[in-house]
């Protein structure tokens, strides 16, 4: 588990994440760490506090949530026995308030729900061709994401700073006013954003790749004292839009509007008491902007399609993006996150277990990569990069 949660993690991060989130469990973080004796008491009298009272049912929390909690006991405890009996004693207080009927388990340090999660160790390429065979079988399309770190948290980097989600607009029209040459031949708002995310500018856009080997190099290439992990997303022909798309438009189109007019927009798209007609209405600015490049756009905009993320597949005119095999997920709006689907775009089984990858042994699997050409070199075709990995090899 110290693997896990990592020790380069620090408080001021998860702080931030939780006030991203505007997570209760900020209260846990405000004050010092706990001495030892006092870790199981501050722990029950914080599960207790007002500010859990809204937590009804363990959907509530989210994983950042679950993660700062353990964290916390981490960071207060420092020999390896006590922080697992901390964690089992936490397991437990939490399945007495939500009343879950479930066993934990721990494997190679790793606490999980046995029966929402199906927890997969990845040490071989064998091993992972082993599992996207089985994937594959149910027909659905399949696309990867390779991090690192095995607690990195599932949103775009537009989402990771509470002060650049409330800017997005700034950003976003700042980087056109500063760098047009770099935009001067795209027409569309998508367009912008691959150009953005690609020199590094927060967005909602989240790279994906339809190449596991892709998602395995990534998984490995950084950390190598922590484990890394592999998203799988399996997804119908729904979920999968190209960039002519009329959803990708409206999607494309949010980072025009300041956040709290995005905000406003989520509040009508929920309300189940607006008619389609009206909604419409009330969103008659995003529909003017949407056709501003798309003049033929029909003035209508379905709720549903603010609220989804939905998978892009980019037209592969960036080197980048045809080396990585890449696509993208672009994210809608939420409540203050809250309610992000990205995770619903996971891979399950039939059963509904959700299958986590974890991967070890990062370096061994680097040169079992390399092999296959692939590296920094070949993902990032950038001068700058490729001497790097030059360098490397000397």
């Amino acid at each position: 588990m110290n693997l896990y949660i990592s020790s380069k993690i620090s408080k001021d991060y998860m702080l931030q994440m939780l006030k991203n989130i505007n997570s209760p469990f900020i209260e846990l973080y405000r004050n010092k760490y706990p001495q030892k004796k006092n870790v199981s008491e501050s722990l029950n009298i914080f599960l207790k506090s007002e500010a859990m009272q809204t937590y009804g049912k363990s959907d509530d929390m989210k994983l950042i949530e679950g993660q700062a909690l353990i964290y916390w006991i981490y960071k207060s405890l420092n020999n390896a026995e006590a922080r697992i009996e901390a964690t089992k004693e936490l397991m437990q207080l939490l399945i007495e308030k939500y009343q879950l009927n479930d066993e934990i388990r721990f494997s190679k340090g790793i606490a999980y729900l046995n029966s929402q999660v199906e927890l997969n160790f990845i040490s071989s390429i064998e091993k992972f061709f082993q599992c996207i065979e089985e994937m594959a079988s149910l027909g659905k399309k399949i696309f990867y994401r390779g991090h690192s770190e095995a607690n990195y948290v599932l949103v775009p980097s537009l989402m990771r700073k509470k002060s650049w989600l409330f800017n997005e607009r700034k950003m976003y029209n700042e980087l056109l006013i500063n760098s047009p040459s770099n935009f001067q031949n795209m027409k569309s708002h998508l367009e912008y954003l691959v150009e953005m995310q690609h020199y590094g500018l927060p967005t909602r856009l989240l790279d994906i790749t339809t190449n596991p080997l892709v998602a395995l190099y990534f998984a490995c290439c950084n950390h190598f004292d922590s484990y890394g992990e592999i998203v799988v997303f399996s997804v119908g022909d729904w979920a999968i839009k190209y960039p002519q798309s009329d959803t990708v438009s409206i999607l494309a189109s949010l980072p025009m509007f300041e956040y709290e007019k995005q905000q406003e927009m989520y509040k009508y798209a929920v309300d189940e008491g607006l008619t389609q007609e009206e909604f419409n209405i009330k969103i008659e600015r995003l529909l003017h902007e949407v056709k501003t490049e798309k003049p033929a756009f029909k003035d209508q905009v379905i709720k549903e399609d603010l609220l989804h993320s939905r998978i892009v597949l980019p037209i592969k005119n960036n080197n980048r993006i045809l080396k990585q095999d890449g696509a993208f997920i672009l994210c809608g709006l939420s409540n203050n996150n809250r309610h992000l689907d990205v995770n619903e775009l996971r891979y399950k089984e039939p059963n509904g277990k959700r299958q986590i990858f974890i991967v070890e042994n990062k370096q061994r699997l680097l040169n079992v990569l390399n092999a296959f050409s692939i590296n920094k070199a070949t993902l990032f075709p950038e001068i700058d990069d490729v001497a790097d990995y030059i360098k490397s090899k000397y």
